[in-house]
This record gives structure tokens, sequence and C-alpha cells, in this order.
């Protein structure tokens, strides 16, 4: 099933910064949908990042009311469908490049433990899992740069052990490299993960009211979800529900 993905950034006591997995069509039905009656909710949307700056009053409006009207309005462009929201964002999930240099290396090392004479081979292997992998860490800084402004300290300790894998060309150094590097994202923590899912009711004065069904979030949309459900996720599927009248529009 089709499922939207917002995702909090940063939030401050009067104002949040969202991640938005869609684009927003038509941000002037977007704002009207969230501000309802509450004209001090001030939107600033990056089309190009695809973020989403909501400033607000919070003495006059609570951020968890926010963070449901957000859902509700991106629900609604999108014809009601399910939301996922992520409230303590970290970017733990690996991508493609690092599971490309990952795989090189697993084949590197088995190809290693057959002790074949064929030297040439196996040192080729070994360049091509170091360029892999030393390619998926620039990408990794990168992309924490521009997310966070700077990169992780694993970085510095990853970069040591190219010059370590040059002195005695073994396969271990940049195993230990891609680990010290991506180890950490294997693991997600999915008890800030929730699935919305909006229904709208119509009272008899014409008046629409949006429900939202909150739930853990048990999906499992990338590696990183399947190592948590697989060896880490005790709890039942689906349970605690709770009901959040969110908005109210004609």
């Amino acid at each position: 099933m089709r499922k939207l993905t917002l995702t909090i950034l940063h939030k401050l006591p009067n104002r949040i910064r969202f991640q938005v997995s869609e684009r927003i069509r038509d941000l002037k039905s977007f704002a009207h949908s969230l501000k309802c009656d509450n004209s001090k909710i001030r939107l600033r949307y990056n089309f190009r990042t695809n973020t989403l700056l909501v400033e607000f009053n919070p003495d006059e409006i609570y951020l968890q009311e926010v963070i449901y009207r957000v859902v509700t309005a991106l629900s609604i462009e999108n014809g009601m469908v399910p939301v996922r929201l992520i409230e303590e964002y970290e970017a733990k999930s690996l991508n493609s490049l690092s599971m490309y240099s990952g795989a090189a290396i697993m084949i590197s090392f088995l190809h290693s433990l057959k002790q074949v004479t064929n030297n040439a081979l196996q040192a080729t292997m070994n360049h091509f899992a170091l360029a892999l992998t030393t390619t998926a860490l620039v990408e990794h800084a990168y992309s924490e740069t521009k997310r966070k402004g700077f990169f992780d300290i694993e970085l510095v300790p990853a970069l040591y052990l190219i010059k370590s894998y040059f002195d005695n060309n073994s396969i271990s150094s940049i195993a230990l490299m891609w680990l010290t590097t991506f180890g950490r994202h294997l693991i997600v923590n999915h008890s800030s993960s929730k699935e919305i899912k909006i229904f709208r009711l119509k009272d008899k004065e014409g008046q629409y009211h949006y429900i939202a069904d909150v739930r853990e979030d048990n999906s499992i949309e990338n590696v990183s979800d399947l190592v948590h459900h697989v060896f880490f996720n005790k709890k039942k599927v689906n349970r605690g529900t709770e009901k959040y009248i969110t908005i109210s529009t004609k």
C-alpha cells in the first residue's frame, strides 16, 4: 500500500522543520488545510530540498497539534493516503552505494578464504572493494555535511584505515573501514516512527472533521528496518492506538 513519509528534521518551541517524501503540489490549498482558523501559522516551503518550515505561536497552538495538522494536510492533498511520521530523525539507513560496497567486501573476503594462488585476482577484487567503499564514504560525508553542516567523527578513523590498507593490502582493513562508517547505520530506533491514517467525517452543518488513527509503524522500508524487525523488535504489531481530531474545516 502506498504510504507517504513525513520526517521531523528539527524542532523548537515556536518552529518545526519537516522533510516531505512527496512534493507539495498546491501550497495554497495545503496552507488552508493546515491553518484553518489559526492565521498565526506561517509556512515556508523549499521546492528544491522538499522541506517545509512551519512557524507558529506556542501560546495559541501546541507543537503536537501543528505536527498532526501537517500530517492531515499532506494526506488530504494525496487522496487520504496514510502517512509515516518519523519524529526523531537520524539518518541511519544504508543507501545503495554502501550496500554495494559491503557486498564487494564480502565477495572479496570469501574469495580470500579459498587460499588460491591467483594473487592478482584477489588484489583486483580488494582494490575494487576499496574504490567502492571510499566512494560510499565520500558520498556519506557529503550528505551528512549537506544535512547537518558537518560530517560525523566516525569518518576520521575510516580515512586512517585507507592508509592501513595500502600498507598491507588486506581486505580486513576495508571491512573495518566499512563497519566504522556504516556499522551503526544498521540499527534504527522505531519507537519514534508512527503510521497515521486520516479519516474524514462530515457533520450536519456540512463541516468536515478529520480524525487521525495513530499506530506504531512496523513496515519494512529498508535494510535497517529488516535488521530491527528480525533481531530487536519485541513489540506486538500495531499495539496502542489513539484517536486524535486534527482539523475541522468547511
